[in-house]
């Protein structure tokens, strides 16, 4: 058995990527969860339950401005993976200084427009605090936040860049560095008595330093070396990379409407202290998909590449055996978690993180039908399948927004995660998986064998 592994693997380089980087994720994922379970109960015990709620609240807040880069950093990695696949080592240079200059003027444009906005914001009002002084300090965190993600615009361009050459065990890599300096940041903030001003300063000083290493390896080391030169600046990839982008940028609002709305909406309705108990329990639900979110930045380059050389056999073959483990392994740990999940809450983060039955059960049957739909949007995205998604995801932001406004000033915060689900079933399950199905039955690809060369390529890929 094992050499007949070896042997496929040797026979399929692009399974061997796949499965490399979802090993070295491995070892990503267990950091990351290892400095989690470490640096969340220090973290909830020196903030208490109210400041610990609007610092993760403020943390998920301006992390949506991310997605202003106008879907830029996703369409990028798209473009690496055709060049990758043609072997066109300039036309990747190309794509990359023009995505990397692009976002940084997208950043300065975005700084300016919050330097303007930012002394108009009550801070205390928008977190549901009372307290003058912490509304205070959220303001404080709420600019050094922003001022990450600013930064993290163009640094960030380096994961999607190695994520598109297929190199994922790098950027995990860098990731759990960046983990583990987060997780220093925390330990040293606590030890001096720091304030929460200090621990967001600290904690995104050390993320970014995790970034700007990966891209002095990448400038430095990575063969090609890819650096950002200004005068690679194309406008025709300009041009190419916005007009994908955009669809992106749709698909990237609606996620934050459905993903990162819920803390802002439960703090302001319900106060910032009910947000620990929904953020710590989301955490935990969410290792239900650690293994699949391991496959998936080695999946989608793959499934684009392979999509590009018109592979469908490989894409089908691949699909259903990602689909199937992802089942088996969700539901299983989602049960498991379901049982025992109060109990560990209860030791790992304390009492006043501890959730309802209702809500922690809520959360299982949520990241059980979450997943499902994670292995379709890798594959949509890789073969640029977006317009469909973009306007049914559109309508699940709508509806989510206004179901979990509703529903929480009316059962609290289950409510919020009752809005998703609820149009998550309505307007993604059913046409996604319907868009799925017509992508691994060659639909587009007879298309456009139609169109450019139907003798060929219908008789090469027998659809």
């Amino acid at each position: 058995m094992i050499h007949a592994l070896r042997t496929k693997l040797k026979d399929d380089p692009r399974l061997t990527r796949v499965l490399k980087g979802g090993a070295s994720g491995v070892a990503g994922k267990a950091t990351a969860v290892l400095v989690n379970a470490v640096s969340l109960p220090i973290t909830i015990r020196y903030l208490g339950q109210e400041r610990y709620g609007f610092w993760v609240t403020i943390s998920t807040t301006i992390m949506m401005l991310a997605v202003l880069d106008l879907g830029i950093a996703n369409t990028l990695t798209n473009s690496i993976s055709k060049a990758y696949a043609k072997r066109s080592e300039a036309m990747a240079k190309q794509y990359y200084a023009t995505a990397f200059w692009a976002t940084c003027v997208i950043a300065v444009l975005l700084g300016i427009l919050g330097a303007a906005i930012w002394p108009h914001i009550n801070w205390g009002r928008l977190f549901g605090l009372s307290d003058s002084v912490m509304a205070r300090q959220a303001g404080q965190c709420a600019a050094i936040s922003f001022s990450y993600v600013l930064l993290s615009l163009p640094l960030g361009l380096a994961n999607k860049v190695m994520s598109g050459y297929q190199r994922v065990p790098v950027t995990n890599f860098f990731a759990m560095l960046s983990s583990v300096l987060s997780l220093g940041a925390i330990i040293l903030v606590v030890r001096i008595h720091g304030t929460v001003v200090d621990l967001m300063a600290a904690f995104c000083s050390a993320m970014l330093l995790g970034t700007i290493l990966l891209n002095l390896w990448m400038g430095i080391r990575h063969k090609p070396r890819i650096q950002p030169t200004p005068r690679r600046f194309h406008l025709g990839a300009a041009r190419e990379i916005m007009g994908h982008g955009m669809l992106f940028f749709v698909l990237q609002i609606a996620g934050l409407a459905v993903f990162n709305t819920d803390n802002l909406i439960i703090a302001h309705y319900l106060g910032a202290e009910e947000v620990t108990p929904y953020a710590v329990t989301w955490r935990l639900v969410g290792y239900a998909s650690v293994l699949q979110s391991l496959l998936v930045p080695s999946l989608w380059p793959a499934f684009s590449e392979a999509y590009v050389g018109h592979d469908m056999v490989w894409i089908r073959a691949a699909y259903r055996r990602v689909m199937r483990a992802t089942l088996l392994i969700v539901i299983s740990t989602a049960f498991l978690i379901g049982l025992s999940g109060q109990w560990i809450i209860r030791i790992w983060a304390g009492k006043a993180a501890v959730p309802s039955l209702a809500l922690l059960w809520g959360m299982c049957f949520w990241v059980v039908m979450f997943s499902i739909t994670v292995n379709q949007a890798a594959l949509l995205a890789a073969t640029q399948r977006l317009q469909l998604q973009a306007v049914y995801s559109s309508i699940t932001a709508i509806l989510n927004l206004i179901l979990s406004i509703v529903l929480v000033q009316r059962v609290g915060a289950i409510g919020v995660l009752s809005g998703t689900i609820i149009s998550y079933l309505l307007c993604v399950i059913l046409p996604q998986s319907w868009e799925v199905r017509r992508i691994l039955r060659g639909r587009y690809l007879k298309a456009r064998a139609t169109d450019e060369n139907p003798v060929e390529e219908v008789s090469m890929y027998g659809i």
